[in-house]
């Protein structure tokens, strides 16, 4: 069985992930995919019809690994102090500088726009979700959803390779602070 036979689209979309981490948009090109994965241009062409082909995949691809697949594993926790728990390494996982990539590339290309929306779209919900069920009002849980999806997008925006650590360390202090408040109580 040779290379063509065993690559799949999902080796396209993790090559993918990886151009666009280290050169952004520009770098997310049928030659780079090729020369990342180490085949010829007909292997490429073998699974996609062309670069705009690609790009449509991928971004189905990248938004229904960051969407839905979210929704289940936050849903398949029951515990809504799990949950954010759950929400908070999930955060920190994610391949950041991809996604600040794809932030960048959104800029300028409403397809990439719309599906960055509803991926944070759903980020937004789910974490919403988990503050109501924690015993949050829903319209304070919503505002306090949108300030911790702020502390990943800005992370994501302010450095160039995102500190894991320090980013999980954020967000521990914005647990923090919300139990401090009171916003998420604890409990005993």
């Amino acid at each position: 069985m040779d290379r063509v036979e065993r690559l799949t689209r999902e080796d396209y979309f993790a090559a993918a992930l990886g151009l666009l981490a280290d050169g952004g948009v520009g770098a997310l090109t049928i030659a780079n995919l090729c020369d990342r994965l180490a085949v010829t241009k007909g292997s490429f062409y073998y699974h996609f019809a062309g670069i705009r082909t690609f790009h449509d995949a991928f971004l189905e691809h990248w938004e229904t690994g960051r969407a839905y697949q979210l929704s289940e594993q936050v849903a398949a926790v029951s515990d809504p102090h799990e949950r954010i728990e759950l929400l908070k390494r999930l955060g920190v996982a994610v391949h950041h500088e991809a996604e600040s990539a794809i932030r960048g590339w959104a800029r300028t290309n409403p397809r990439v726009a719309a599906a960055q929306q509803r991926v944070d779209a759903a980020r937004q919900h789910e974490l919403a979700t988990a503050f109501v069920a924690a015993g949050i009002q829903e319209e304070a849980a919503g505002v306090l959803a949108r300030i911790g999806l702020t502390i990943l997008v800005g992370t994501q925006q302010m450095e160039e390779r995102v500190d894991r650590g320090r980013l999980a360390a954020l967000f521990d202090e914005y647990q923090r602070w919300l139990e401090a408040s009171a916003q998420l109580a604890r409990p005993v």
